[in-house]
């Protein structure tokens, strides 16, 4: 049988690396949403009608709208 020790260090290391790893996940996911966010905008500085803008960049007519 393998029993480990707890270890206060190491549980604390790791939880900071689980933070670190979910604050770079919500980072990464909110550049994306601003990345289509720019994009809408020049479709629509282009004519582009807003339901078209919606259907191709997933963001909602009402986001557009508000461009």
């Amino acid at each position: 049988m393998f029993t480990r020790e707890w270890n206060q260090d190491i549980a604390v290391e790791v939880a900071k690396e689980e933070a670190r790893e979910e604050g770079r996940e919500e980072g990464w996911a909110e550049g994306i949403v601003e990345e289509r966010r720019k994009n809408a905008k020049a479709m629509k500085a282009e004519g582009l009608d807003t339901n078209t803008i919606a259907r191709i960049t997933g963001l909602t007519v009402d986001d557009i709208l508000r461009l």
